[in-house]
C-alpha cells in the first residue's frame, strides 16, 4: 500500500502516523485502534508470503487512530529463528516508513539477564545484535535504495525523547519500569546458564529474539525508535517456555496498554 493510498483512506492528520510493532503477548493495544483500513501482511513488499503467525501474533496491519492519534499497528512479526532473513523480518519497518511514519515503537517480550523482575517493563536504551544477521548487509538494490548508506551509526539508536515519554507514561499509570540494554539472539531456544553469565559480563539487561534488526533498519531510514520490552521470565530458568511468555503478556495487558497510550498522547500533542 502506497502513501498515496493511505491518504485516500485516512484524514489529513495522518501524514505522519506512529508505527507500533506488537510482540508476543502484547497485542491488547490492537483492540483500541479505530480502524479505517486493514492491510494483510501478504500485501507488504518483502514480507514472506508463506509465513504463518506464531501464537500471540496476527498478520493484519491496522491503519487508523487510537484516541485521535494516527497509528499504523502491526500486531505480529516474523523472526530470524523461523528461517527468514533479516530483510524479511524488517519488512514491517520499511512498510511503516513508506506510509509516512517517522516514529516507531518496537515492543517485545524478553528474559531478564540481571536485576529486572519478571512482570515489569524495560525501556530499551541500547542494544547488542548477537543474531549474526544485519538487514543492511545485503546486495539487494531494492533495500539499499531506501537509505543513503548501509554504514549507519547505531550510537543513540533509541530516541531519548521517546524514552522520556515512556518513562513519564509509566510513572503516570503506576507501572514499574527498569532501563537497560537489550540483546538480540537468534533463538528459538532459550539461553543456557553459560550464555546468561556471558551476557551479564557484556552488560546485557534483557535478552530476546527480535527487535535488534528492526531497530537497525529504522535507524537507517532515519526513524525515531522507542524500544519497550515486557520482562516475562528470568533468562536461563529451567522452566522457561513460550506459553509462559504469552501468559505474562496477557497478565500485563492493562499495564502495556496504559504505557503505550501515554506515549501516544504525548506524541499526539507534538503533532497537534
Amino acid at each position: 500500500m502506497s502513501k498515496e493510498d493511505l491518504v485516500e483512506y485516512c484524514a489529513p492528520s495522518m501524514e505522519h502516523p506512529v508505527a507500533i510493532v506488537l510482540g508476543s503477548g502484547l497485542g491488547a493495544l490492537a483492540d483500541r485502534v479505530k480502524v479505517v483500513r486493514r492491510i494483510p501482511y501478504e500485501d507488504i513488499d518483502g514480507f514472506p508470503q508463506e509465513a504463518l503467525p506464531i501464537e500471540g501474533h496476527r498478520f493484519e496491519v491496522l491503519v487508523g487512530t487510537i484516541d485521535g492519534v494516527p497509528v499504523v499497528v502491526y500486531p505480529g512479526r516474523v523472526h530470524l529463528y523461523q528461517g527468514y532473513n533479516a530483510l524479511q523480518v524488517t519488512s514491517l519497518v520499511r512498510h511503516a516508513h513508506r506510509l509516512g511514519c517517522r516514529d516507531i515503537i518496537l515492543t517485545c517480550a524478553s528474559g531478564a539477564v540481571r536485576d529486572a523482575k519478571p512482570g515489569t517493563f524495560g525501556l530499551i536504551t541500547d542494544q547488542m545484535n548477537l543474531t549474526g544477521h544485519n538487514p543492511l548487509s545485503t546486495p539487494e538494490g531494492a533495500a539499499h535504495s531506501l537509505f543513503d548508506t548501509p554504514f549507519v551509526p547505531m550510537t543513540g539508536a533509541y530516541s531519548n525523547y521517546l524514552t522520556t515519554f515512556a518513562r513519564e507514561a509509566a510513572a503516570e499509570v503506576g507501572v514499574e519500569c527498569s532501563e537497560g540494554t537489550y540483546v538480540g539472539m537468534l533463538g528459538p531456544s532459550f539461553e543456557t546458564d553459560a550464555e546468561v553469565k556471558a551476557l551479564g559480563i557484556l552488560g546485557a539487561d534483557y535478552v530476546g529474539c527480535s527487535t535488534v534488526c528492526e531497530a537497525i533498519m529504522a535507524r537507517a531510514l532515519k526513524m525515531q525508535v522507542l524500544g519497550l520490552t515486557l520482562v516475562t521470565n528470568k533468562a536461563g530458568a529451567a522452566d522457561n517456555s513460550h506459553e509462559a511468555e504469552l501468559a505474562a503478556g496477557n497478565a500485563a495487558a492493562d499495564d502495556t496498554t496504559g504505557v503505550l497510550l501515554g506515549v501516544l498522547r504525548r506524541l499526539g500533542g507534538l503533532q497537534a
